[in-house]
């Protein structure tokens, strides 16, 4: 199993990291042995610190339903710092990071991390103000504006061509972990802080905001899986009943055996294709169901809801809230289906939208 950075207490590096289509051992969930100890890691870092306190108690709100159907409910995470939930997951990646760092100086420590893009944008403002070096992997469609404020924050990046899929931008990030060892890789599809800190935040948020109504679904769409699986083990826990429903994009969906393709996907999702499935997804593949959205369908509906609402969402939720909608629609009125919106949208999606 990969552990991010090396052992405070070791001069031994960190062991070689998985494959992304390795098995994921079950164990590595266990949040007793795998947890950041986020107050200790805060101590020694203010600038850590300071992030986490702007972290989380996002809203959730009623959005707009099927006439009829269930109830759908969202959370709106880009209310976080840096404006999406990957604001959650760059905390507790580099959290974790930082506590196998120990007390070590800084400048000794260099971030190496794949990403879709708000991932990038959370981790390299975290980094520039804790005053550590970074570096992305990227897609070669990243949007301008993400390159820009990278650039700005003095952050290494490596573009892997689109047409490649996402799954080249991993194994890339993976081959210069192997290369270049004084790159520590966060690897945000199989570090367990991932999932439990959405657990430990995200879904006890949600649990506690739900008062007395019951969830019947749970809707999120499948980057890494993190966010659908640390809720669903929230909920879970409060209400067993619930139902998993994970998003993918239509063009290469969860568990595809079709190869990676370059076509155009809504953001910050997809499968990985060649027949791989997202890691922590695996665990609970018996009690997760799948739906798809097209990115005409999910582009399309970042207008609809912002003409219905008011406000903006990005792509990725527009896709939860299209699959909401649907599973809201088999449901009586007296139902409830949660979802969670990412983040609002790049600036290039509504130049695109021309909103």
């Amino acid at each position: 199993m990969y552990q991010a950075g090396n052992d405070a207490n070791s001069s031994h590096p960190a062991p070689r990291p998985e494959p992304l289509e390795a098995p994921y051992p079950p164990g590595s969930l266990d949040p007793v042995r795998a947890a950041v100890d986020t107050a200790a890691v805060a101590e020694r870092h203010p600038a850590y610190e300071k992030f986490g306190q702007e972290l989380g108690n996002t809203s959730l709100i009623e959005v707009p339903g099927p006439r009829g159907g269930a109830a759908v409910l969202a959370k709106c995470e880009w209310e976080n710092p840096a404006g999406s939930v990957k604001d959650r997951v760059a905390h507790a990646l580099l959290g974790s990071a930082l506590q196998r760092h120990g007390d070590r100086p800084l400048d000794e420590l260099r971030i190496l991390e794949y990403s879709g893009g708000s991932l990038a944008n959370a981790l390299s403002r975290l980094c520039a103000d804790l005053g550590i070096r970074s570096r992305f992997v990227l897609s070669s469609a990243s949007p301008g504006s993400l390159l820009g404020t990278l650039a700005e924050r003095g952050a290494r990046v490596d573009l892997v061509d689109k047409e490649r899929g996402f799954l080249e931008v991993v194994r890339e990030a993976l081959r210069i972990a192997a290369a270049e060892p004084e790159w520590t890789l966060l690897y945000q599809h199989r570090n367990p802080a991932n999932v439990l800190l959405q657990e430990r935040t995200t879904g006890a948020e949600l649990v506690a905001q739900l008062g007395g109504r019951v969830p019947d679904a749970w809707v999120a769409s499948i980057g890494t899986g993190g966010t659908l699986i640390g809720v669903l083990r929230a909920l879970r826990a409060r209400f067993p009943a619930v139902r998993a429903v994970g998003v993918t994009p239509a063009e290469l969906p969860y568990g595809s055996e079709e190869p990676p393709n370059g076509q155009r996907k809504y953001a910050g999702s997809g499968g990985m294709g060649h027949g791989i499935r997202q890691p922590f997804v695996t665990l609970y593949d018996d009690e997760t169901e799948h739906r798809t959205v097209s990115y005409p369908r999910a582009f399309a509906a970042m207008g609809e809801f912002r003409d219905l609402t008011g406000l903006r969402i990005g792509s990725s939720a527009a896709a939860n809230w299209l699959a909401a909608k649907e599973i809201a629609a088999g449901l009586p009125a007296s139902a409830t289906v949660v979802t969670v919106f990412p983040d609002a949208g790049t600036p290039e999606e509504w130049e695109q939208l021309g909103r």
